[in-house]
């Protein structure tokens, strides 16, 4: 195997004439025997990298005497035999070409024009670029990125995940924290120049290279470059028969040529993991799928519907079934907005009841329930559908699959977060309120959620508490109807006894327990005040209405209106239950907008009569009382009940005209 090149110079070494010829000469050879866009490049740190960080923070001859031989022994030369053995590996799977720059030596060369002929070669016949571990401390490796986002060419890594300008800017970011700021102080120029490409880039190099003109197989194989697809095998019409195009299938080489159209669908049916396939037919001029067939099971009746469909001149993809109901979530990430929901496909978006959060937030609440970031790696600029899966799915064997990728409309798009939504109905109101509450940064205690159809996840900070609070999570907020009490007790038990069909408790929750020095909640009123109500310890009986609100020391009305106006500059208007420790105000449910209450009407409106109800008598009694309650009465609240309390909740949420008895009420 050649291990290096060496390019000897006819002339002189400072002759720029004798550079450009031997460029040319270069370019000439690669030229007879590559098409263009047509190999991967590997891009790899071969001067410096995180092994020359390390041996310049030890070496004692930095740029002494034997820099450059200890230079060369200790980094360039491992550096490149990795490269080279990266590609070899690359080769071995890669249906394309495989360049890399370690084995090409010409004596005499500086670094600016070795970087000048691979900017010509990645250019001119690179479809790809791969990013060996460490390229983000190495200044080449940063200009080929660049250059790659500028010409719209598909970046990732050696596993195949796509690199964003985001992810890239992130991770130079990251390498200038330590000491490479010092040692390589290119990086920070580097870091410049590809921030300057931030408003213009194309975050889909695929979309900014034409891929709304592509095939929708043509697409989904250009998507597979940079992110998991389901796995897939695709046909073009070929007379009677079928004509193979694509394959992405899992432990199978990329492009793999079947023998036979069944062979093919063998291959995708024997791997999928619901052990069923879908085929999808189209036309070049109107990639809306046509005929559409879910969920087969046999291979004869796979082949035969294949085979009919390609004689009727459609393209045909077939791709395995993905469960859309095993707890995960579709969705569409575009512009800075991630929207989703359960039990759909991505086109589920179109429909009402969708999460919509900015991606940011979306992020992090998704990772918090599913144990692991999901990989979306297109930038602002792209629109991709999704799903995300707790066990891993397709060819890629991981737990995000993409679907379609084009250009967003518009990357001015805000999202509209509300619930109760779908995704909040499957995990519980109360347990995506404090995943919001988690997500903008405000404090919410450790919490672990056992879900009914999610594995048990786990959110929050530490509270220096090793009690904890067992508080049940319905499918929509109901207040105060079902347990909350301090202490452990069996959760199955529990959602046996209060809900066993399940139709309401989706979620039970084990949060630990804040040293409370006081608690309470906190309402916006229709005239926009702020309400702060608590007591002394902990708030249970408060909001149960059993206890009426005390005076709060002015520190905590302080601490608790300073957490309010931390949620209202991330979110808007909110009402949220708190729990004060003396330094930290924990938020431990938290719900959008204001209400409609003021003063001593809780719910405004004009009623015949007014029937009295004692807030003594608890929860369970008014919610008879509401039931029963007839179209010409109002309720009048009879005791010390705060605005915030779950009383007070609870006739808001059922609409009824509601006040608190004064003195001058009748």
């Amino acid at each position: 195997m050649i291990t290096q090149l060496d390019v000897s110079r006819r002339s002189s070494k400072s002759s720029e004439g004798s550079f450009l010829e031997q460029k040319a000469l270069l370019l000439q050879a690669w030229g007879s025997v590559l098409e263009a866009r047509s190999a991967v490049y590997l891009s790899g740190p071969i001067t410096t990298g995180p092994r020359f960080i390390d041996w310049a923070r030890k070496s004692r001859t930095l740029g002494g005497a034997d820099y450059a031989k200890e230079l060369r022994t200790f980094v360039i030369e491992p550096n490149s035999r990795d490269i080279r053995e990266t590609a070899e590996s690359l080769r071995a799977k890669a249906s394309e070409p495989v360049l890399e720059p370690a084995t090409l030596y010409v004596s005499g060369w500086s670094q600016k024009e070795y970087l000048d002929l691979w900017a010509e070669v990645i250019e001119g016949y690179v479809k790809r670029l791969v990013m060996m571990p460490g390229w983000s401390f190495s200044v080449g490796c940063a200009f080929e990125l660049g250059l790659a986002f500028e010409r719209g060419i598909p970046v990732s890594t050696l596993t195949g995940l796509g690199i964003t300008l985001d992810d890239a800017c992130r991770e130079l970011e990251e390498a200038l924290e330590g000491p490479a700021a010092d040692l390589l102080p290119g990086l920070g120029q580097s870091l410049d120049t590809l921030a300057r490409l931030r408003p213009t880039y194309k975050a889909s190099a695929t979309a900014s290279s034409g891929l709304s003109t592509l095939r929708k197989d043509e697409s989904l194989d250009m998507l597979a470059t940079s992110m998991n697809v389901a796995q897939f095998v695709s046909f073009s019409p070929h007379g009677t028969s079928l004509r193979q195009e694509f394959s992405r299938i899992l432990d199978v080489e990329q492009g793999r040529r079947f023998r036979s159209v069944r062979e093919a669908l063998s291959s995708v049916l024997e791997r999928s993991s619901e052990g069923t396939i879908n085929l999808r037919s189209f036309t070049p001029d109107s990639p809306q799928s046509r005929e559409f067939i879910y969920g087969i099971a046999n291979l004869d009746e796979a082949e035969s519907a294949a085979l009919r469909l390609g004689s009727e001149g459609l393209f045909v993809i077939a791709n395995e079934t993905i469960d859309i109901h095993d707890g995960g979530v579709s969705g569409v990430s575009m512009g800075d907005v991630v929207e989703f929901m359960p039990d759909d496909t991505p086109r589920g978006v179109e429909k009402p009841g969708v999460a919509s959060l900015p991606y940011r937030w979306a992020m992090h609440l998704l990772s918090s329930v599913y144990g692991f970031r999901p990989h979306l790696p297109f930038g602002p600029e792209a629109r991709l559908e999704f799903s995300i899966h707790p066990q891993p799915r397709g060819w890629r064997h991981a737990h995000t699959i993409g679907w379609e990728l084009g250009e967003a409309a518009s990357t001015k798009l805000q999202p509209k977060l509300s619930w109760p939504n779908r995704f909040s109905q499957l995990v519980g109101d109360k347990v995506f309120g404090l995943l919001i509450a988690h997500s903008v940064g405000l404090p919410v205690p450790n919490t672990t959620v056992v879900n009914r159809r999610v594995a048990p996840f786990n959110f929050g900070s530490d509270t220096g508490s090793f009690e904890k609070w067992l508080r049940t999570s319905p499918r929509d907020q109901q207040p105060g109807k079902f347990t909350t009490k301090k202490g452990w007790a069996d959760p199955f038990a529990l959602l046996d006894s209060e809900d066993p069909i399940g139709n309401d408790i989706v979620s039970v929750l084990a949060q630990a327990a804040v040293r409370a020095k006081f608690s309470g909640a906190a309402i916006v009123t229709s005239d926009d005040q702020l309400v702060v109500e608590g007591v002394s310890g902990e708030g249970d009986s408060f909001m149960l209405g059993l206890k009426g609100p005390q005076i709060l020391p002015a520190a905590v009305r302080t601490a608790v209106t300073l957490a309010y106006e931390r949620a209202y500059g991330e979110l808007g208007q909110v009402r949220f239950e708190w729990v004060f420790d003396g330094s930290t105000v924990w938020i431990v449910q938290l719900h959008l907008g204001g209400t409609q209450s003021r003063g001593a009407t809780i719910v405004p409106g004009k009623r015949k009569r007014w029937v009295r109800f004692d807030t003594q008598n608890g929860l369970v009694a008014l919610k008879k009382l509401i039931a029963s309650i007839d179209s010409e009465a109002g309720i009048l609240l009879v005791g010390d009940v705060g605005l915030t309390s779950h009383i007070a909740d609870a006739v808001r949420k059922s609409g009824v005209p509601t006040r608190i008895q004064t003195g001058d009420s009748n």
